[in-house]
């Protein structure tokens, strides 16, 4: 194991104890689901996400693998507060920008470039009404009830440009075009 590895375990160990300790166990809701490739819909290999649920907000965490190194990736929540609404089930994207009854969010948490064996992990933990970073949206109004997908974006090549490269790290189309932004994975966390 390198040191970057052993970093990122000390990372993703520190966000896991971090929600586990602010949900109590009696209340506290986790899920785990792999990430889905969403052109295939199929499992992406070696790759996993954590979703834990309590009553005052959300902590997601996401491992995945496959990505292009020396891409950009961001990570991202998208919360469908009133699933009940949603035009399919599970929910999807048009009903985020489309489904107003929906109140639909997309809030980011991190930016990264992959690392050169196609890994990246994120890691994000979120407070009700807390809008932060968000490219749409009114942010988590109910995180028991919402159905949330954990998803990952791709922003193309890093920029050599230092401004255009915290783009990149940090928004929703961060330098596209020219390149190509797209959400290419998603782990669905449907409600209990």
């Amino acid at each position: 194991m390198n040191i970057h590895s052993a970093m990122r375990m000390g990372f993703g160990c520190s966000v896991v104890w971090a929600a586990l300790a602010l949900a109590s166990p009696a209340t506290a809701q986790t899920s785990f689901r792999p990430e889905r490739s969403t052109m295939t819909g199929d499992i992406v290999y070696r790759s996993a996400t954590m979703l834990v649920r309590s009553k005052d907000g959300i902590t997601g965490t996401i491992h995945t693998s496959g990505l292009t190194p020396g891409f950009v990736y961001t990570a991202w929540f998208a919360i469908f507060n009133n699933p009940e609404n949603c035009f399919t089930r599970p929910c999807t994207p048009n009903d985020i920008m489309n489904n107003p009854a929906v109140q639909g969010s997309l809030l980011g948490f991190g930016g990264q470039l992959a690392d050169l064996d196609g890994t990246a992990d994120f890691g994000e933990t979120r407070a009700v009404g807390d809008a932060t970073n968000a490219f749409f949206g009114p942010g988590l109004l109910n995180p028991k009830r919402a159905e949330i997908h954990l998803a990952v974006r791709s922003h193309g090549p890093a920029s050599m440009d230092p401004a255009v490269f915290a783009e990149q790290l940090t928004t929703f189309n961060g330098n596209c075009p020219p390149n190509t932004c797209m959400t290419i994975q998603a782990a669905v966390h449907a409600p209990k």
